[in-house]
């Protein structure tokens, strides 16, 4: 599905709107004195001293999405076996003529960021990635955590662990172009993700509390839209980040709204998506900091009139940053891990997803 509705690296289809305190923001450590930040990262970097910043993450989000005629079918089964697609054809929409799906997927996002301070106030980024999309390895320790707290499991006890399926069936009115059928069990395998091309820019000279900055993100069709690893578009997003310093705290805001092309084997028309987070970083220790993000984000498959896939879903961000020792050379550096979890909705959007990365940051006047 959509980075910007699944969340920031993540997911089938890779849009232009990133995470902005996870991975941009928060986990962009700002300078210190040992113990704690002397000032708050700008959200613009206007006045920060980097010149490089370079990112390597890797993401692993599991899917688990279903319509509600599909969950009662799959939790009336007395055994466990794969679903298939006759199955799904022989289910009935559940209220009315509103289309049936299911995904059950894992997708593994390996991402290389790298970015470039242009003066005091721009910042020049270009990401790219290598995605893997399959039934992968996380269904046994999903119901294992379920099982432990007491949570219900939703039809996983019966179907396969770790099995690829994607299934979409609108059957009648109320969508945009005729019937829609797309299934695909066969997994996707790896292939190049998305390319995506920003320029951040500082709206006001640095200052002790509000910092500002608009940034504009380009994506570039460079992944396969057939085997569902990109959209096969060319995407435009537009965001307002701002921050200030609160108490112990380092509050950031975000909104965004991104321009998307069509999408041929979803019958998708061009359309516009609208994002909105709030993020606060915390310092836990001398090197290390938490972070905690809310997100509300626009489905962009609100078309297809497919039951709840097409509400807004809202994401919660825990991560954590620490600060390492610099390099021989004098490079900062600093790990991050992050995970996400879908608050609300559960058969719209993520069930779970994990980041872990290694950031360097070239400063001016230090070796490279």
């Amino acid at each position: 599905m959509a980075e910007a509705w699944l969340g920031g690296g993540s997911g089938f289809l890779s849009l232009p709107v990133e995470a902005p305190a996870i991975l941009p923001a928060a986990l962009s450590r700002p300078e210190t004195d040992g113990h704690l930040p002397r000032q708050p990262k700008p959200a613009g970097g206007e006045a920060s001293s980097r010149r490089w910043q370079i990112t390597a993450s890797l993401g692993l989000s599991s899917f688990w999405l279903r319509s509600p005629a599909v969950s009662e079918v799959i939790e009336a089964r007395r055994y466990r076996g794969p679903v298939t697609a006759e199955e799904l054809d022989g289910i009935a929409p559940w209220p009315g003529f509103e289309g049936i799906y299911f995904a059950d997927a894992e997708v593994h996002r390996l991402t290389l960021d790298v970015r470039r301070s242009l003066g005091r106030r721009f910042e020049l980024g270009l990401r790219t990635s290598v995605v893997n999309a399959d039934g992968g390895v996380l269904d046994p320790l999903i119901e294992g955590f379920h099982d432990f707290f007491g949570f219900r499991q939703s039809g996983r006890p019966q179907t396969l662990e770790n099995q690829y399926r994607l299934y979409f069936r609108r059957d009648g009115p109320g969508g945009y172009g005729d019937r829609l059928r797309f299934v695909r069990f066969e997994q996707a395998g790896t292939g190049v993700g998305e390319t995506v091309i920003s320029l951040k820019s500082g709206l006001a000279p640095a200052a002790p509390t509000w910092r500002q900055a608009i940034q504009v993100q380009l994506k570039l069709p460079t992944a396969s839209d057939e085997d569902f690893l990109g959209t096969g578009s060319v995407d435009v997003a537009l965001q307002y980040l701002v921050s200030r310093p609160w108490r112990r705290w380092t509050l950031y805001a975000n909104a965004g709204l991104s321009r998307l092309g069509s999408h041929d084997l979803l019958t998708l028309e061009p359309q516009n998506v609208v994002t909105i987070s709030l993020a606060g970083e915390r310092p836990t220790g001398p090197r290390s900091s938490m972070i905690l993000q809310l997100r509300h984000q626009q489905s962009p498959f609100r078309q297809l009139n497919l039951s709840i896939l097409g509400v807004t879903a809202t994401l919660i961000d825990v991560g954590w940053t620490r600060a390492l020792e610099p390099t021989r050379n004098g490079l900062d550096r600093s790990a991050f891990f992050s995970i996400t979890n879908n608050t609300a909705k559960y058969g719209s959007a993520v069930d779970i997803s994990l980041h872990a990365g290694l950031r360097l940051n070239a400063s001016r006047g230090k070796s490279r």
